[in-house]
This record gives structure tokens, sequence and C-alpha cells, in this order.
């Protein structure tokens, strides 16, 4: 078998994907840092059958918006693959609320790859999406570690594209040092006899690209030796990312980069190459995304307008950048502003907006109304007094390696710095009042 095999058990039916064909993957991307073997092949190819898999089956109404995945992957290294099936199951079951059934086959005639021993040396992997928190991370990293690869993943969003390029280039102007930054293609396509959804008919939750991203960066750590951490940095709101409201729980939210979704990762790969101290580190876990900004130096905030942070950037058209309406856009908003800083990047001005009088169903309305209603829990005159009181508000909490009192503090701190903002805001305050 040669061929990965997706099974939608809910409907049926299934999809045939193959690397060069239906699913690209750009193996080349890594030659600045060496050869592949085997293992780092079969790595690329599960993460992106993955990614593919989630991509191709779209989540259906109601009670079945949680999917059930069958798929199966052909690997060389069949048995070291075999050993973390489960855990890989549990980590897509963490990442995307969806139940997986992963099966691996070996490929015909493939040679597994010998055990590697990685020097002990210092060095760091960041992974860097071109949003706001990598951009910030990799400022962060170099003022320790001068030892630093970048890894993106890329579609065929080219703006994405653009934004990791320029602010790769704002850190090597900034800090004067040679960076190595490796953009790795991965997507879906229609292309060599086998076909793939169109863009409107694939599921744009895009879960398990967290994972597809972390694979990448488990290779680029292995064929550079020195690298021996992996770092993911997204603020705390997004990580922990506690419910807005009941309405958003399990698969409607995301759970990306999830402190048990970074645990159960570094697991799979230290096993994967037998490496065990291999770490998956965020170390903006507990701070809130203005925190992150005024990590950033005051002589770089007007590069923070090269960052992307909307979670529908493909869709915005002409001269800005963010839709101004998802929520990442909006939490962006209060950031940047907790600090002063403002851009004319947003699509819909959404703070300028009369929110009473948009439609029920307006998507910026819906978002912003949440995220009040959210942060009043945390910060305001009818606050939940207690952790206890906190916890049963959000089961997510009793997570296995969720600090509560920190995480409870950083969503505090976050419902002060949004109702500060807002308060400049008239039409905003009004919500409030």
């Amino acid at each position: 078998m040669t061929l990965a095999t997706v099974t939608d058990l809910l409907t049926k039916q299934q999809l045939q994907l193959d690397i060069g064909r239906n699913v690209f993957a750009d193996v080349d991307a890594f030659k600045p840092l060496g050869s592949l073997v085997s293992l780092d092949q079969d790595i690329l190819r599960v993460g992106a059958y993955i990614y593919a898999a989630d991509l191709a089956i779209k989540r259906l109404p109601r009670e079945k918006h949680i999917r059930s995945i069958r798929l199966q992957i052909p690997v060389a290294n069949i048995q070291a693959f075999r050993g973390v099936r489960e855990l890989i199951e549990q980590a897509l079951t963490i990442v995307s609320a969806d139940n997986w059934k992963v099966e691996f086959d070996a490929v015909p005639g493939a040679s597994a790859s010998p055990a590697v021993k990685w020097p002990s040396r210092e060095g760091s992997t960041l992974l860097f999406s071109g949003g706001l928190d990598s951009f910030a991370g990799a400022i962060a990293v170099l003022k320790q570690d001068p030892a630093i690869t970048l890894v993106s993943h890329t579609t065929h969003n080219r703006a994405v594209e653009a934004a990791q390029i320029r602010l790769c280039d704002v850190l090597r102007s900034f800090t004067k040092r040679d960076l190595t930054h490796i953009q790795v293609r991965v997507h879906g396509r229609n292309h060599g006899g086998l076909s793939f959804p169109s863009d409107e008919e694939r599921e744009d939750t895009q879960r398990t690209r967290s994972f597809l991203f972390l694979s990448l960066g488990a290779i680029a750590a292995r064929l550079t030796s020195k690298r021996r951490i992996l770092m993911m940095a997204e603020n705390g709101q997004f990580a922990i990312h506690l419910p807005l409201t009941e309405a958003r729980v399990a698969s409607f939210s995301t759970q990306t980069a999830h402190p048990n979704f970074l645990a159960q990762m570094q697991e799979i790969f230290r096993q994967l190459l037998i490496c065990d101290d291999l770490e998956i580190l965020n170390p903006f876990c507990y701070l809130t995304k203005a925190q992150v900004v005024g990590l950033i130096p005051t002589d770089l905030y007007s590069e923070i307008q090269n960052s992307t942070s909307c979670w529908r950037v493909a869709r915005v058209t002409g001269e800005r950048t963010h839709c101004g309406e998802c929520v990442p856009c909006i939490s962006r908003r209060i950031a940047l502003e907790t600090h002063g800083i403002r851009f004319k990047e947003y699509q819909t001005d959404l703070f300028r907006k009369d929110i009473g009088s948009l439609p029920v169903d307006n998507i910026g309305k819906q978002n912003l109304v949440d995220i009040c209603q959210f942060i009043g829990l945390f910060d305001g005159p009818h606050r939940l007094q207690s952790e206890l009181e906190i916890c049963l508000k959000f089961p997510d909490l009793f997570k296995r390696h969720v600090d509560r009192p920190r995480t409870i503090a950083m969503y505090r701190q976050f419902g002060a710095e949004a109702r500060a903002v807002f308060a400049k805001h008239k039409k905003v305050r009004a919500i409030f009042e």
C-alpha cells in the first residue's frame, strides 16, 4: 500500500490521499537543514495526511458536528508508529474534539531509519506562523538563545506567507543575526488524477494544523542536531482557550496550543525520535495577548501591522489585512490598544458600529457580545469571586496540565484590559451599561 485512505465513518465516504498528487508536501524545503531519513519522511507524511484528512471531511450541523474519522497511512518505520498509535489518536481527539482511528501500513520494500543520537547542544526551534505571538516569541527567545531556527507552515495563502518572510527579515535586521528560516508548504489540491474537495467544500476549522506544524518543527529539530527545544508561542487566552459561552464548547473551540495537547505531542516525538529530553514549550501560556505585545520593543511596534492574527485572512480583500470581526481580531485589537497602538487594518471597524442595530446573526456582533459576557465573569461588579465558582463554570480548568491559579489570574488580567479598552469606545461601552 502506498496511498493513504481517509474514511468518514458517519457518511461512509472515502478519499484516497497521495503526496505528490492530491496532497502537496514540500520535502525540498528542509534541504538547507540537511537530508531527510525515512523517519523524517514518515513524520512529514503522517502530519500531512492528518491535516489533509481534517480538511477533506467537513463538519455537519448540530449533533453531527463532531466527526468520526478513520485514517490509514503507509509508513516505512511501521513499528515505531504502531508504538505511538494510541498517543496520536489521543492527541487528535484533544486538538480537534473528533473521534479518530489511525492505522499504519508498511510501505513495501521500505527501510526503517536507524536510531540517531542527538548531540547535546543548545538551541531552539520556534514555530513561526507570521502571527503577532510568534513574532514576539522569536524576539523573546533571541534575547537568551542565539541559535534559533524558525519553521513556518504555508499553504496557498500568500498573505500569511508574505507576513512570515517580512517579519523574519525584521528580526534579522533588528538582532543583526543570520537566522535560519524555512517555509514548508503543505496543502490539499486537485491534481494527478486524485480528487480533493474545493475550498468551498473543505472544513475550515483546521484544528489539526498544529499537529502538522509541530511535526515540521520536530523534523527541523532533529536535522539541526543542536536544536533540542520546540517552542510554540501562543498567548494564554488562545492556548488555554476557555469557551466564551456554552455554545462554544468541544469542537467549537480550538485547543491547538493547549497544554494537554503539547504534553501529548511531546511524548509522541520523544518516543519516535528516541530523545527523552526533547521539550515542547509555550512560554506565553499564562500571558494575555496584551502582555505578549508588551514584550515587543517599542522600536518594532510599527512592524506589528505586518503580522496576521485573523481567522478569515484569506477572505479579506482590498488594503485591509484583518476582518475585524472574528474573535482573534477583537482580541488583537484589545491587546494593541492596551499599549496605545492603532492601525487601520480592519475591514470592519466593529468598535465604531452601533452594535445594537446590527442583525442578530451578524458575526461581529455575536463575537463581541460573547467576549463582553465572558470578561464579565472575571472582571467587573458581577464577576465570579472564588476559584471554585470559576472552576464549576469552566470544568476545562480541571485538565491535568493546566495551572488553575495562573490561568484564572491571566483571564482576570484580560478582563481588566478589555474593559479598559472598551471604555474608550462609546458604542462598545454601551454593551456594559
